[in-house]
This record gives C-alpha cells, structure tokens and sequence, in this order.
C-alpha cells in the first residue's frame, strides 16, 4: 500500500470565470455557456433584423449582460433605472465623450424589445416587463429626408443607363417608392406579389402588411418577372422575387447589403449624394400625407408601430397644407 509520501502531488487551478480548466480525466474544458445570452441569441435570429440593427441589438445586449449578473427573473424595474443612470454616467465613446441621448435611447430601445420578446416567448420566465417604466431620453425627430420631384426625376433617369441590372433595379426602386425597408424587400418571395399588392407576413412589427402597388409599379414588377422565365428560370412561390447579379451570387436571393450597393450605385448615376433605401420610404410616406390620406391609414401601409416616429411625416405635409392654405387666402398661386 502507498503511503502519503509516495502520491503525487496536488496541483490547485483557479476557477476563474470564462477560464479554461481540467477536469480529472486532464480534458480541457470550459465554464458553461451564460443560459442569458443564449436567449439574446435566440431573440436575435427570431427577428427581421436588419444587419445593422442586429450588430446594435447585440452589442447594447451584451452591454447590458455585462453589467448586471442577474438572471432575467430576479430583475425589477428599479434595475433598469439603474443601468441608464450608468450609460448616461460611465459609458464613453471611443473618442472619450459622453454617450449622446440618442445612444441611450438605442441601448434602452434594445432592452424594451428584448424583454417584450421574453414576455411573449418566454413568460414563464419573465411575466411582466421590467421594462416599461423606463423612459427613454427627449430628443428632437430629424427631419424626414425626401426625395425632391427633381431627385426622383434623376433617379428613373438614372435607371435607363443601367445594364445588366437594368430591369432587377427599375423593379427594385419601384418597389422601395411603396415604403418598403430593405430588410422586408430581401424576404418578398414571388408569391409575395399577386400581380396587384404586396405581402408582407413577417415584418418589423410582427404584423402581416399588405401594400398595395400603382399600376405602373405592377406592370415593371411583372415585367421583371417574364423577364427571368424568359431566360430559362423556373419561378415558384417560394423563388426569391429580387435575385443578385454579382458573380459569386448569381441568382441567389438578392442580399440587404445588394440592395444597398445597387441604390447607391443609382445615386452615384444620378448625381444624388447618400442615396439609401430610406431615401425612398421617407418620400413614400411624406407623400402619402400630402396626398390627403389619413394618417392612421399611411402608418398601416408604412408599418410605423411609433406614432411619435411618424410625426416627422405629418409636420411636413401640415407645413405644406398651411403653407397652400395661406396663397389660397391672398389670391396668389402657390410658389413651387
């Protein structure tokens, strides 16, 4: 029998957090994965994020897991009042300054749409919001950034001196004058369109959306379409309706990060500087109001679920109504 001398010695490995360690079969092994990310995870691929808003959900996510060790049942309302009063106190930017409120806002923003999505999903885990009373910052809207008559006139120029995208981008851009985002265009299928409106099932507000198209939109939509069956291709329901032309990509699903290429390429052409595919929707929904259409019915077509984030909208065309109302009342023709 051995005795004490003759064992070997014991060797002590700290068991630090996210540290790698030995178990005794001398296998490497690290500390289980935090169960709160993996719902973060979760909540990330079960959304029709756009790339960028993913990369920010993710990032204020994991801020937040970072500064409180809770589990998502042990938080209260108060801890969340606690953590703005640390992004608005602690947090810099790279550049050593104070978040701005808008920053804020994007942090919080993100925690309220996380824990609505554990309520719904998970409810058993979180029953009520802890979330609600947190209020986010008062910041003034920005402008709605429209396009001018005299833009979208170079915009559909533009489109002519295209090439091989020529038809997949006049479709493109008519699709995006109906408010569209980009993240709802890569997901439309070609039965999506049913030769008249738009079907939306999975969109920002988790709610289906219908939008309806003009005549001329519907004729280039199909238009598009012949053209690709034209060339050989067998279209079903289930056929992505915008496809690539990039070599590594031909015919695959046309990408968020496509669709912005090919706009911007648009706006180079044209002329116009920064054009993005919001470009579109903020004229969409301007012109909706100038048009007299009522504003709850321009937030149904446009899927704001903010009344406040569509108010830019309804200052524009209100500016505008005053401003005809006040030549109508002089005599004189309003000055364009």
């Amino acid at each position: 029998m051995n005795n004490a001398d003759s064992l070997p010695p014991i060797k002590l490995i700290p068991l630090e957090r996210e540290t790698p360690h030995l178990t005794q079969r001398g296998e490497t092994r690290r500390p289980p994965t935090d169960i709160r990310l993996v719902k973060v995870l979760e909540f990330l691929r079960s959304n029709n994020l756009a790339p960028n808003s993913r990369k920010l959900y993710e990032r204020e996510l994991k801020r937040f897991l970072g500064w409180s060790e809770l589990h998502y049942h042990e938080l209260r309302p108060r801890h969340f009042g606690q953590y703005k009063e640390y992004l608005m106190s602690e947090v810099q930017t790279d550049a050593g300054k104070p978040l701005s409120k808008s920053s804020i806002n994007a942090g919080i923003a993100a925690l309220k749409s996380f824990f609505k999505w554990m309520c719904r999903t998970y409810p058993d885990i979180v029953a009520i919001n802890p979330t609600l009373g947190v209020k986010l910052e008062k910041i003034p809207l920005p402008p709605a950034q429209s396009l001018t008559t005299e833009q979208m006139e170079k915009v559909w120029a533009a489109l002519e001196l295209l090439g091989e995208t020529k038809l997949r981008d006049t479709a493109l851009v008519h699709i995006l004058t109906h408010g569209l985002r980009a993240g709802e265009i890569v997901q439309l299928n070609v039965g999506s369109f049913d030769g008249k409106l738009l079907f939306l099932p999975d969109t920002k507000t988790d709610e289906p959306r219908l939008v309806p198209l003009r005549k001329e939109s519907r004729e280039v939509v199909a238009q598009y379409l012949r053209s690709r069956t034209e060339f050989g291709e067998e279209l079903t329901n289930l056929s992505p309706l915008m496809i690539s032309h990039h070599a590594s990509y031909k015919g695959e699903r046309l990408s968020y990060h496509g669709i912005y290429f090919a706009v911007e390429k648009i706006g180079e052409i044209a002329g116009i500087e920064d054009l993005h595919p919001h470009s579109f929707r903020h004229t969409y929904a301007t012109d909706l109001l100038l048009l007299g259409v009522d504003p709850t019915h321009a937030r149904k077509l446009t899927g704001h679920t903010s009344e406040r984030a569509f108010r830019r909208y309804t200052l524009r065309s209100e500016q505008q109504a005053a401003i005809a109302a006040y030549y109508r009342a002089i005599g004189e023709e309003e000055v364009e």
